[in-house]
């Protein structure tokens, strides 16, 4: 695939997060590979596409509709412009430029690690940097609750 357009709360170009296997199997085609893990007492399963620049990942809790995505490929546009490459400091501006709320920093536990990760809330987003450059993007429909999903409609 050469197009990767991020579009936080709604999807990954033209699927959106609620879509089924079946619609993202038929967009995408069949994925590389398939995982199936649990993690606390919930199913998932990814696939992963591209030798592993995207991953589109199904849960259970939700029947198995596209949940979350991840992007690590240097095609990659938020907003028009290309993000993957970024500097921690470009991405920050960019977050800030637009006002969005809820951006928490993290480091990996591991001090030797040049792991970094800034989490959006407003836009249920991870941006994932090694050596304070961004090489992964992660993110997730949003919610209208604690506990309902605002599933996106098709723009």
């Amino acid at each position: 695939m050469s197009e990767y357009i991020i579009k936080p709360g709604i999807g990954l170009n033209e699927i959106c997060f609620g879509a089924t296997m079946d619609d993202c199997r038929d967009y995408f085609g069949q994925p590389e590979e398939e995982l199936k893990e649990e993690f606390e007492g919930e199913e998932y399963i990814s696939w992963y596409y591209d030798e592993g620049e995207m991953a589109l990942c199904f849960e259970g809790s939700e029947e198995f509709r596209l949940g979350t995505v991840i992007v690590n490929n240097k095609n990659a546009t938020l907003d028009n412009e290309k993000i993957i490459g970024k500097t921690l400091d470009e991405i920050k501006k960019y977050l800030k430029k637009n006002n969005y709320v809820g951006v928490e920093e993290a480091v990996e536990e591991d001090p030797s690690s040049a792991m970094k990760i800034i989490n959006v809330d407003d836009l249920e987003c991870n941006f994932m940097f090694t050596n304070d450059i961004l090489d992964g993007v992660q993110w997730s429909y949003l919610w209208e609750d604690d506990e309902t999903p605002k599933w996106p409609s098709i723009q």
